[in-house]
């Protein structure tokens, strides 16, 4: 198990250090001119623009920026944003928090739901609601989020004004408001986007658990059980659904840096101040410090994500621990 451990983790490592040499020479190729986040509109003459382009290094070729980005990135500093003027750290720091409980929010509700749904379809896979569930949330997995999102905000955040359009809080919720009102205005911010999110992605743990399920039902310890009168509860739980929770432990781990990365639409469609909304914020102004900063914690997370996949697979699957 060690050495497999640390024969995964160095593959991670490598492939993480490809990804971000990737990243950083893509986006050196992106079309505009990164100093317009920093000069606008003022026109200046080309001494001043050779300056400023050696100041932020924007005038760097690929190989040159893929190395100093590299050594700064191994020294912790991932620089200063071109339009804001500040520590790339401390904007990644100050979105990371909102994108988190979006993330953590649609990841346990999306589970919760899509397992127990395709449980429930699995065991009864004739039933029209069972086939009714199945086309629902394919039809919202198909859907493009932003377009889940506008539906949503026309429906219930339009003349119903049932929940807020957009945004983190009410800016007009009163300073010495209660920490009971400041947790209800929260969460009435939160629920069209995690509710987007969820519509967006509920299909996919639904049609694993109940493809798991389906293929674990027919198994001859399952029919052994049922031949024995076992209840339909413990029957479901102990001998359907504990066997053929394999894939889905792997699905979660992978879907962790999936829910980070797959926000940008949605955050940037309802104001939520996370991750994704930044990214995509300093993309269209061409804030490279940012954008790759940003990138690079994805690419992590993505690796660290299917790091604890394998190993998650390999705990729950005792067959796996020794090969």
């Amino acid at each position: 198990m060690t050495g497999w451990l640390l024969r995964r983790g160095t593959d991670a490592l490598l492939t993480t250090l490809c990804a971000i040499v990737a990243l950083i020479a893509l986006v050196q190729f992106l079309p505009g001119d990164p100093l317009t986040a920093i000069i606008g509109d003022h026109a200046v003459d080309a001494t001043q623009r050779a300056a400023l382009e050696a100041t932020w290094g924007t005038n760097r070729s690929p190989m040159e920026a893929i190395g100093i980005t590299l050594a700064n990135m191994v020294r912790g500093d991932l620089g200063i944003s071109l339009a804001t003027q500040r520590p790339v750290t401390t904007l990644i720091a100050e979105r990371l928090g909102p994108t988190l409980l979006l993330g953590a929010l649609t990841l346990l509700v999306t589970f919760a739901i899509g397992l127990s749904l395709g449980l429930w379809s699995a065991l009864h896979p004739t039933t029209l609601r069972a086939r009714l569930i199945g086309g629902v949330t394919l039809v919202g997995y198909a859907l493009p989020s932003f377009v889940i999102g506008m539906l949503l905000v026309w429906s219930l955040a339009g003349p119903a004004g049932f929940f807020p359009p957009a945004g983190f809080g009410d800016p007009l919720l009163a300073m010495e408001a209660s920490p009971g009102a400041v947790l209800l205005d929260r969460l009435r911010h939160l629920a069209l986007p995690l509710l987007t999110m969820v519509i967006a992605t509920v299909a996919v743990p639904l049609r694993q658990q109940r493809a798991a399920a389906l293929a674990t039902a027919g198994q001859p310890w399952v029919l052994a059980a049922r031949a024995r009168g076992v209840l339909p509860a413990r029957l479901a739980i102990q001998h359907v659904w504990r066997p053929a929770l394999t894939p889905i432990v792997t699905l979660m781990g992978l879907w962790l840096p999936m829910l980070v990365a797959g926000a940008v639409f949605v955050e940037a469609l309802f104001g939520w101040p996370g991750l994704g909304s930044l990214i995509a914020t300093s993309t269209s102004q061409r804030d490279l410090p940012v954008v790759i900063g940003a990138g690079s914690l994805i690419v992590l997370l993505v690796q660290l994500g299917s790091l604890l996949a394998d190993l998650l697979y390999r705990i729950v699957n005792p067959a796996q621990r020794d090969a």
